[in-house]
């Protein structure tokens, strides 16, 4: 498994993690301006601008990531690109309820600022969301 793993670390791959991480970023934005905006501007309830801010960066991330972090793979998967989204947006929830619980059980009973406590929960999910997105969403087909 070694074997596996280490041929799969190739300049290609940093790269693609690279992407993955910028994409990251901008969906960081996405969700901490959403959250933010649902829940002082739009005065919501936490837990609904929560789940809107992560439910809109999900989305936003997907598209990115399929045009451009796996752009590669997008030609040469198996997988049509709703196919796709659904398999991101099961990768992502996972990911997101993580994120969820964590910013709730942070900024409600630990007394954390609520966008640190998101900042915590998405920064639990980076290499999950990574790892699901390159061998399960965007695999591209085996010759």
């Amino acid at each position: 498994m070694l074997k596996t793993i280490k041929d799969r670390i190739d300049k290609k791959f940093i790269i693609r993690f690279v992407k993955f991480g910028i994409v990251g970023g901008s969906g960081l934005f996405v969700n901490m301006f959403l959250l933010w905006f649902g829940k002082e501007v739009l005065s919501l309830p936490l837990t609904i601008a929560s789940l809107i801010a992560i439910g809109i960066s999900i989305f936003t991330n997907f598209v990115l990531n399929n045009f451009w972090t796996w752009k590669d793979n997008s030609t040469k998967n198996k997988y049509s690109f709703f196919h796709r989204m659904w398999r991101y947006y099961v990768t992502a929830s996972l990911s997101a309820t993580i994120n969820y619980i964590t910013l709730i059980v942070l900024s409600e009973y630990v007394g954390i600022y609520y966008l640190i406590a998101n900042l915590i929960g998405i920064g639990f999910g980076i290499i999950f969301n990574f790892g699901l997105g390159e061998f399960w969403v965007f695999k591209k087909k085996e010759n």
